[in-house]
Formats: C-alpha cells, structure tokens, sequence
C-alpha cells in the first residue's frame, strides 16, 4: 500500500509561491534579475526555474528583486498560472528536460503523498535550522511533512475560518459568536424570525468542487472525525463523518443554511456576506481583506470566532495551504534551497503579510505590532490556528477529491444517504490506495 498523509487533526499552531521554470543545467554570467546588482566580473551566474500559481504573483515578482540584489549570482525566472493548472503542469514538467522542466515547484498540501511517494521533489528536513524547526508553526510545517520527512518550505497559512458580522448578531440579541453547531442552527433561526436576515443567515460553497471537500473536512473534524486512521483505513465514514454530513443536509432542508448553498461556490458566499445578505461565513483568509475593502457594506462589522463544534470536539478548521518544494531534476539544489529559504524568512513573511495580506508561517509573527495594526483580527486567528484538520494527502488525491464531491452531493440532494454515500467514497478511496 503506498504511504499516505492520513489528514488527522491537529491541536497544533498552523502554518501560491513564486513561479517559475527549473530543472536545467543553465548559468550564464549576465546580470541577474531586473533590479540586483551584477555579479563579480567573471563569476557564473546559476539560473533557478520556479512554477507557482498566481497567489501572490505580485508580491513575488518584489520578492525576487530583493532576492536578486542578495545574491547577485543567482538568477531566479519565474512562471505562474492559474491553481487549476498547477497540478497537471507539474505532472508534466517532472520528467521532461530543459525549459520544460523547473528547479523549484509549488506544492499544495494535497499533493504531498503523491510527489513525494513518486520521487518528484526532495526532503528537505536537514536543511532546517533549528530557529526554523522551533518557530514556524507546527501545522504549517505539517502540511509539508510526510513519514517524518519535511519536502519544503510553507509559504503562508490558510484554513477556513468562520467569520461572523457582530451587528446582525447583537441585533438579534447575541454578544457571542455560537460556540456549538446546535447554537449556530439557533442563532440562524433567531436572525430570520427577528429580520436580521432576510433569508437564511449563511450560505455555503457545497458545489462539486475543491471547496466542498474543505467544507466537509471542517464539518468532519468539528464533529470529533477524521479521514483515515493511523493504519491508513478511511473512517470518514463512521458514525461521526455520518453525523457531519447529516448535519450538512439538515441543515439545508430546514433552512439554516440557504438552500441554494448546492450550487454555490466560495466567490458567491463571500460576495453575499460583503453585502450584508448573511451574517455567517466560512472562508480562507483572504476574505478579511475583503470584507474591509472601501467597497465592502459590513466594513469593521466583522470578527473573527472559532469554527463551532458539537459538544466534546474541536473547534477544527480546515487548512489550505501550499509550499515551495525542490525537484530532483535540479542541478542548482543549493539556489534553489537559498530561494525557498529566503521566501519562506521572518523577514519576508512580515512584508508579505503586510503587502499581500497572507498569513505569516512563524508563531511570533502573530504578536508582532505591526502585524496586528495591519490584520485586525490576527489574534482571534491564531486562536482558530490552533486546531486544524486536513484533507488527506494521498496519491491519487485528485481522483479521490472528485469522488468524494459526488458522493457528498449525492447526500446533500437526498439521492443517497449519509452512510451510504461515505461508505461509498470510502470503499473507492480504498480501492484507489490499493492500486496506488
């Protein structure tokens, strides 16, 4: 059986990259970069390929600047596309040569198992100062481990976390965020009966897509489940993966959350909420910013809570996060570990967080002053940091994920039942592992 990352929670502190192409044999002695000093007269200079995705391309192409200017004798060519593109470009790229190939890739956490396992990026775990090992925060460095092994550096933290507008909540008689599912279907009623909302208090993004499986997985860890066991069986079909899909379903057969959630996608919540249409939302850490925009309705209205649980378990988010991996193709394996390292430094996390809006990978970044000013509700953040869950990373995740979204839809529009719709995503998940 090939080896999995089983997605367990984690009651732990959590954690696009920079693109471009890398795994050829070139150096070339012209100047490196658009704004770094020249190299000296006569030194090569080492060329790294990066792939990304476009989160935070712009403040990637600064970042390489400053990279440039330190190290004059390594020139960094960045490419970036869209995520959807990410994967099957980085499927290809891993056994080709020359410009179809890249130093450095970016990884998301989902993928971790499958390259990994296939031998297509390198661990990177002694290259890991000790300042590195004890502050970057513990999840963040999960979601770049397996089998005691770290493949790379986390470029931001992202979970989904559960936003709430105060106002409509004290409108409606509540000085508190609900704590439990069971307090989250009352105080949804109490807004629609009292007017707050003129429909339902939130809407969710449970169309077949990525977003759903990290939804589910926030319902699952809330609900006290997982997605496998230590052995590497599924258990997101027991009692109480059947409970958070059930709840799911309940929940929109009775209205608490809109009906239309089906057809949703994460755009189309957080648009609703930016608009003052509902008072809940789960969402990544990107919808801050949003929902503080000068064109935002519910502008310093928001807050920041755990995500609710049923009694006895966790308050569990779900974590989105990505990192920068070396390939073996690379002949430039100290540039390229120099280029992850760099991004991934306090210094360059505090300017990121500040200019781009992501969250910072070290633990004590998260008290840093000017931080705090910047990210209003950094504290409340790092309390829901604490308790993460992931999706499992398995090879074959893609074609899990697919699965698992049908069956989950198959539930939520009543054409199957919660256990029989899990105990069928499990049974090709096990059949999918078994092949591997």
């Amino acid at each position: 059986m090939k080896k999995i990352a089983i997605g367990a929670m984690a009651t732990c502190l959590v954690g696009g990259l920079l693109t471009a192409c890398g795994g050829n044999d070139t150096t070339d002695n012209a100047a490196s970069g658009a704004s770094g000093s020249a190299p000296a007269s006569g030194s090569e200079v080492e060329t790294i390929r990066v792939l990304s995705s476009d989160d935070f391309a712009g403040f990637r192409e600064s970042a390489i600047a400053e990279f440039n200017a330190k190290y004059p004798n390594i020139k960094v060519e960045l490419e970036h596309v869209a995520y959807d593109q990410l994967h099957d470009k980085e499927l290809a790229s891993f056994n080709a040569s020359g410009n179809a190939a890249y130093d450095v890739v970016d990884v998301d956490e989902i993928w971790t198992s499958e390259y990994a396992n296939a031998g297509f990026i390198l661990p990177v775990t002694d290259r890991y100062t000790d300042e590195m090992k004890k502050g970057i925060l513990p999840a963040s460095l999960q979601i770049a481990s397996l089998d005691n092994e770290i493949y790379g550096v986390p470029m931001f933290n992202d979970v989904v976390f559960f936003y709430y507008n105060q106002e409509m909540l004290q409108k409606a008689g509540y000085d508190h965020p609900p704590a439990t599912w069971d307090e989250f279907t009352e105080m949804s009623k109490a807004l629609q009966e009292k007017k707050v909302t003129a429909g339902a208090a939130s809407a969710w993004g449970f169309s077949a897509n990525e977003g759903l499986v990290a939804y589910f997985a926030e319902f699952l860890g809330s609900h006290g489940g997982s997605f496998f066991n230590e052995a590497g069986e599924p258990t997101f079909n027991d009692e109480k993966g059947v409970q958070a899909l059930q709840y799911m379903k309940d929940s929109l057969d009775n209205g608490t959350i809109d009906k239309a959630s089906i057809n949703y996608n994460d755009r189309q919540v957080l648009d609703a909420f930016k608009n003052g249409k509902t008072a809940f939302v789960a969402g990544w850490s990107f919808y801050w910013g949003e929902l503080n925009a000068a064109d935002s309705k519910v502008k310093d209205k928001i807050r920041v809570g755990l995500v609710p649980a049923v009694d006895g378990a966790p308050h569990t988010a779900a974590t989105g996060s990505m990192y920068l991996a070396i390939t073996p193709q690379s002949k430039h394996e100290e540039a390229a570990w120099k280029f992850i390292e760099f991004l991934g430094s306090k210094e360059m996390q505090k300017k990121q967080s500040l200019e781009a809006g992501a969250l910072p990978i070290w633990k004590d970044l998260y008290s840093d002053a000017d931080l705090q000013a910047n990210y209003g509700a950094l504290t409340d953040m790092a309390k829901q940091l604490e308790s993460v869950i992931s999706r499992p990373s398995l090879d074959g995740y893609n074609e899990f994920s697919k699965a698992l979204q049908i069956d989950i839809q198959a539930a939520l529009t009543g054409k199957e039942s919660a256990k029989a719709a899990l105990d069928d995503a499990a049974a090709q998940a096990k059949e999918l592992i078994a092949n591997g």
